[in-house]
């Protein structure tokens, strides 16, 4: 046969090889579970539409894995409605500043004075009229004044409609003392959700706060204490968040994970170019400590030359080297991060890697699945 047809023979001959070589094993990830890296979604898809808004939850859970987690960092109004917005002050992404012209205040916030549009100023019917724009000046303004600010009710009810995905929310409370000061409790707040509510991770830069929480919230509600800067003091234990960074031991005493900067790990000089990655994530691992990984997004400025602009690559660097993963990645581009994690990681000599999308999937339903 292989004189009379010489091609046909070459071709059998490449086909046996391919079956006898196959591609080797997927290697188990490095993550505390052993489960591949959450994606979680700031605002939901906030690197392109203004965050936390309808639209950016509903781009958000179409277009990323199935069990994409929506950050909502809550902010209280007046009669103590939680509304999802990425900042205290809520004139820099929203119209309301134009529609409450008279009513901006200065407040002190950790030790400094802050002017601005605050949420306990407003009753919650005053802000659920409020629109939203984008707050990064260098990303598109299409959908400003398109979106209503929105409570974390308004969310969940988002997520329950998606009858048989599997989407979470993680609620972030960043200025529990502030509110406090001023008669609103997030420790409350937080333990008056609803049992149906898809909420499975709270998070908060405040020491005291988490450590209050501790034992008194839902055993599926998992507490992730949230790193600033290394420079900034902690406000309830008056220490610098470098400090606590080497006292994982008091953190993992209430805590199940923790939640830092991405340069906590892999640290840049001042050329940006990346510097040899730290050994936090194997350390907080060794105690038991899960870790998450924050500030990805495509159009970060910030993002090092190692990556060549790319930030599939930036991703696969926190959750496919030999060494550690992290255990989730907070984005303002989900879809790029669900992208790396199911198509990229873990195919170095791979010929060849795509996606097999789910059966039944609804026609239409932008999604990635493994």
């Amino acid at each position: 046969m292989g004189a009379r047809y010489p091609l046909v023979f070459l071709i059998l001959l490449i086909l046996h090889g391919t079956k006898a070589a196959p591609d080797p094993p997927v290697p188990g990830w490095l993550t505390l579970s052993g489960h591949r890296p959450l994606v979680i979604a700031r605002g939901g898809l906030s690197g392109v539409v203004p965050e936390s808004s309808q639209l950016a939850y509903s781009m958000a859970m179409g277009g990323s894995l199935c069990e994409v987690v929506l950050f909502c960092d809550l902010q209280f109004s007046s009669d103590g409605v939680g509304f999802c917005h990425g900042s205290l002050r809520l004139d820099n992404s929203s119209n309301i500043a134009e529609m409450f012209a008279d009513r901006g205040s200065t407040y002190q916030v950790n030790g400094r004075d802050v002017q601005g549009w605050f949420s306990l100023d407003f009753k919650s019917e005053e802000l659920h009229r409020v629109l939203l724009l984008q707050n990064v000046l260098s990303r598109s303004n299409t959908f400003d004044r398109t979106q209503e600010l929105l409570s974390l009710d308004n969310v969940v009810q988002s997520v329950l409609a998606q009858k048989g995905e599997l989407h979470v929310i993680w609620v972030n409370i960043e200025y529990n003392s502030f509110f406090l000061e001023h008669g609103l409790s997030g420790e409350d707040y937080i333990l008056g959700l609803p049992k149906e509510f898809p909420v499975t991770r709270v998070s908060s830069p405040e020491f005291a706060f988490l450590k209050s929480l501790s034992g008194k919230v839902r055993s599926d509600i998992k507490l992730i204490f949230r790193f600033l800067r290394e420079d900034l003091v902690e406000p309830t234990t008056k220490r610098t968040y470098g400090e606590l960074l080497k006292d994982l031991k008091a953190i993992k005493a209430f805590a199940s994970g923790i939640l830092v900067p991405k340069q906590f790990i892999w640290p840049q000089n001042k050329d940006m170019y990346l510097e040899p990655s730290t050994s936090l994530v194997k350390d907080a691992h060794a105690l038991g400590l899960e870790v998450y990984a924050s500030g990805f997004a495509n159009d970060d400025p910030c993002m090092s030359y190692n990556y060549s602009y790319d930030p599939s690559a930036e991703i696969l660097q926190y959750i496919d080297n030999s060494d550690f993963s992290v255990d989730g990645v907070l984005t303002d581009n989900p879809p790029t991060a669900s992208g790396a994690i199911v198509c990229m990681a873990h195919t170095k000599g791979n010929a060849f890697v795509f996606p097999i999308a789910k059966a039944g999937a609804p026609p239409g339903k932008l999604a990635i699945f493994s």
